[in-house]
């Protein structure tokens, strides 16, 4: 156990564990170990397709009598 103790002291070594990921660091950087992501995918049923309503037929208006002629 003292041989680990002297390398701790020797390299600053420290581990910290963030967000689910261990981080390792020393005198000579930092190293990140994450376990892999996975892949969860939802089942969703798959929304209706929009109704398409016919286009409107323009209503003729009847036109405006003048007096007068």
């Amino acid at each position: 156990m003292s041989k680990v103790k002297d390398l701790k002291e020797k390299y600053g070594l420290s581990a910290t564990l963030v967000g689910g990921s261990l981080v390792v660091g020393s005198v000579f950087g930092q190293c990140v170990l994450s376990p892999p992501e996975v892949v969860v995918e939802e089942s969703v049923p798959p929304a209706p397709a929009p109704v398409e309503e016919a286009p409107a037929e323009p209503v003729d208006e009847p036109a405006e009598e003048s007096e007068g002629a």
